[in-house]
């Protein structure tokens, strides 16, 4: 069995467990009307368990990595891969939403909601280092089929009779890949619901192939600049999250301007000295210059590849599922006025191919920004093929609210917005 077929067979071990626990919950109330929803958690939202042994010495144990104390020793750099295998063959597999309480929880209150309301919940922890359009197929060919049978046969009903998809950030991208796929299953979905997902990107990723995450740089000095860029580059999931390549936005230009609160006038990413479009997918070079760093990881046909999926995710919904689908969007206040505190445009300068992300000054500076939810501009949240009334705003007031990106799903008006679309 290959690799990734073997960490497939664990990971749908992993889900199996979790398809138990929500039998268990099923079966504590009997609404007259059942609704299930399955939550994507955001990227980094979900929890990673690294096996500590190779691939093949069985049995196999886990130690949780994301998001527990080997954080704070290094843990992270486990979590490096090889193309779509995990670096070292160990496996890795993802297993609920991330609870580092009482520091971060940022989905346990929306599941305590859900429960309220008796709506049946299911958490589909997914592996966000990974392409998501694999992980989207994963879902559909392997989770979905598991899960119908399961709670069919021990419950006499069907669990996508009324079933509900959210996606958070990230998530939100993989429930629009899920869709694309098309098939029984997703023909049996109600609604699609996406909350702050960046579909034309964001500002914060492009600087991490550049200098690491500073997060995590912070937390222990088993990291530097140089380990953490060598580590998010090795991740082909991100690589879908930059800013919309050139060819999308002179597609959906019109559209993205028409937005009649939030519209994006001119491509985000500039090069410094000419003001030229800069496209993160199509970096060229300039003489002996280039774009991405040479000796820390960058790879480029993960970028191609990334390419190809995030024009995947900004594909046009189809008629079969456009009447299905909605995006929650957050755009901050202060004061009952919207404030710009989300980056929106960026300059990047060229680098020598020796950048060094230790000693070197970093070529991306933060030029502008714009309403959003201090992550995700709100042009970037709403997919333009998406109509117009399944768009949903929520303004909340940045120091009364907590209206923040991470902290979506625990703000009262996005739940309120949830319920009034699934009702």
């Amino acid at each position: 069995m290959s690799y990734v077929a073997d960490r497939d067979k664990q990971q749908l071990a992993q889900l199996d467990e979790q398809i138990s626990q929500f039998i268990a919950r099923y079966r504590q109330h009997r609404p007259a009307r059942r609704k299930t929803v399955i939550l994507f958690p955001g990227g980094m939202g979900s929890s990673i368990k690294w096996a500590t042994t190779t691939q093949g010495n069985t049995p196999y144990f886990y130690n949780l990595i994301w998001l527990d104390c080997p954080i704070l020793t290094g843990g992270a750099l486990l979590l490096k891969m090889k193309g779509d295998d995990d670096a070292g063959r160990h496996f890795v597999i993802a297993d609920g939403c991330v609870r580092f309480p009482p520091v971060l929880t940022p989905y346990d209150d929306f599941l305590s909601w859900c429960t309220a309301r008796k709506f049946d919940w299911f958490v589909f922890g997914w592996d966000w280092r990974r392409d998501p359009e694999l992980v989207a197929r994963f879902f559909l060919k392997s989770f979905v089929p598991k899960f119908r049978q399961r709670v069919r046969e021990e419950c006499g009903t069907d669990p996508f009779a009324d079933v509900t998809l959210i996606g958070h950030s990230f998530g939100g991208m993989v429930v629009k890949l899920v869709l694309n796929q098309g098939g029984s299953h997703v023909a049996a979905v109600r609604r699609a619901i996406s909350v702050g997902s960046p579909f034309y990107g964001y500002a914060g990723q492009l600087n991490r192939y550049f200098k690491g995450d500073p997060d995590l740089d912070r937390l222990s000095w088993s990291y530097d600049p140089r380990n953490l860029t060598q580590l998010i580059s090795s991740l082909p999931g991100p690589y879908t999250l930059l800013y919309l390549d050139q060819a999308t936005f002179q597609r959906d230009q019109a559209a993205l301007a028409a937005d009649p609160n939030y519209p994006l006038s001119r491509y985000p990413v500039r090069d410094r000295d000419t003001g030229a479009i800069a496209d993160p997918y199509n970096p060229g070079k300039n003489g002996t210059q280039v774009r991405y760093p040479v000796n820390w990881g960058f790879s480029h046909a993960a970028l191609g590849r990334g390419n190809t999926v995030y024009e995947n995710v900004a594909l046009p919904l189809g008629a079969a599922t456009k009447s299905k689908f909605y995006n929650i969007r957050g755009v901050q206040q202060r004061s009952g006025r919207t404030v710009d505190e989300t980056i929106l445009e960026q300059t990047w300068d060229w680098i020598d191919p020796a950048f060094d992300p230790n000693s070197d000054p970093s070529p991306i500076v933060d030029h502008s920004c714009c309403p959003g939810d201090g992550v995700i501009p709100a042009w970037s949240a709403r997919l333009v093929s998406t109509p117009a009334a399944n768009v949903r705003t929520v303004t909340g007031d940045i120091d009364r609210d907590s209206l923040e990106h991470m902290d979506l799903m625990l703000s009262p008006q996005i739940r309120a917005q949830i319920l009034n679309i699934m009702q």
